[in-house]
């Protein structure tokens, strides 16, 4: 085991599962290596990250992970320090652009350093992935992915999504652990948050007591921080209820007022997603009917997952369920629900065309809406985070009601 591992991300027989899986994933996929220049990925496979989210080609920096050999990371002299005293990969290899004493040993450039490196592993003419998929993000540019495709001219260079998303979306115990755990501190969260909530407060109060919640909760220590969103509004304003996915405004929240809270905090590197709707007064009739219709549908589709089960399947049921409530509209959205990791939106997403069947290890959120097509009153679109086990699913943030949150 590498020495001075002080701060690991996770523990050493954790990282040897990563490991040990990534390689049966290249193999069946029939890769000989990954170059991975996304830090989620670097995370991942080997436990470090760019914590500062330098979004450029000064610190450019790439984790290899091999179906033959140990990984090896190219890094920039930046990271140096995170990768010797959080990281369990043995090969570091390091460049720095600079004469400054401290690094001026190092090879001055990245991609000379790079391609020797896959010349030194015997792999410049192998079968190599590389992340190209949209659902991963990628430091690489778009001019430096042809170049690297120009140079390893014997090299056969293709997406490396499949295979990263085989092994990310089944996860290890030890990630179910932390998702569990993280679940519960979310939605103490979201509890403190919407306890704020009244008329005459401001919605930025009511952001900051989640996020006061959330430090005293360890919840923002990771190096990708959640976005939790969470809008008020009525139908009188400019779209009326329907005030999705935007920040806090300097708004102060009326009777009358309507809304929900989507996505979550992250807890160490795992983001959460999940929603609950709130109404502040007494709510109309036609509020409460629409709510409670999709909170029927969402917990009968919900109540359907386990093993086995297909994406597709689910979406159906889903609709079913509405349909049996009297609600014949279609899903406001393509999809009724996506994995969850360390994105709070990962593959392969709940659709009608999903064929993907759910396996122990899953880690789904489910949201299904019903909403007024008169758009006087907003309606609901609950979400949780579904963990599936060997014989069905456990709801992780089930202990978060899911009745229409009335503020009087």
């Amino acid at each position: 085991m590498k020495q001075g591992v002080k701060w690991p991300t996770f523990p050493y027989e954790e990282y040897r599962t990563r490991i040990e899986r990534a390689k049966q994933c290249l193999a069946r996929h029939k890769l000989d290596a990954m170059l991975l220049f996304s830090p989620t990925n670097w995370w991942y496979y080997g436990g470090f990250t760019d914590a500062a989210q330098m979004h450029n080609d000064v610190w450019r920096s790439c984790l290899i992970v091999c179906q033959e050999r140990e990984p090896v990371a190219v890094v920039h002299a930046a990271f140096q320090w995170c990768t010797a005293t959080m990281s369990y990969v043995e090969d570091v290899r390091v460049w720095s652009e600079s004469d400054h004493f401290m690094v001026q040993m190092f090879p001055k450039s990245f991609y000379d350093l790079f391609f020797d490196t896959l010349k030194d592993l015997g792999l410049t003419n192998k079968r190599l992935g590389i992340e190209t998929g949209p659902d991963i993000d990628t430091y690489l540019s778009f001019d430096e992915y042809e170049m690297i495709k120009q140079t390893l001219t014997d090299a056969t260079i293709v997406g490396a999504d499949k295979a990263i998303w085989d092994q990310r979306m089944i996860k290890t115990p030890f990630e179910q652990a932390l998702i569990r755990e993280g679940a519960r501190r979310a939605c103490e969260c979201v509890r403190a948050a919407y306890q704020t909530i009244r008329p005459g407060v401001n919605e930025m109060d009511v952001h900051r007591a989640f996020w006061k919640k959330a430090v005293e909760l360890d919840m923002v220590e990771a190096p990708y921080h959640g976005t939790w969103l969470c809008f008020s509004s009525n139908k009188n304003e400019v779209m009326g209820v329907d005030r999705w996915i935007t920040g806090p405004v300097d708004r102060i929240i009326q009777e009358g007022d309507q809304g929900l809270c989507d996505c979550g905090p992250t807890y160490k590197g795992y983001q959460l997603d999940f929603q609950r709707t709130f109404y502040v007064g007494n709510p109309p009739e036609n509020m409460v009917r629409y709510h409670d219709i999709a909170t029927e549908a969402h917990l009968e589709t919900i109540a359907t997952m386990k093993p086995g089960v297909r994406m597709c399947d689910l979406f159906h049921t889903s609709l079913d369920a509405l349909r049996k409530r009297d609600y014949e509209y279609p899903h406001i959205i393509s999809f009724i629900g996506h994995q969850e990791g360390l994105s709070n939106h990962e593959p392969p997403w709940v659709t009608a065309k999903e064929e993907t069947p759910l396996q122990p290890g899953m880690v789904v959120a489910i949201e299904i809406g019903a909403f007024d097509p008169d758009r006087e009153v907003f309606g609901g679109m609950p979400e949780d985070i579904i963990l599936i086990t060997e014989d069905g699913h456990e709801n992780l943030t089930a202990n978060l009601r899911h009745g229409l949150w009335v503020v009087r």
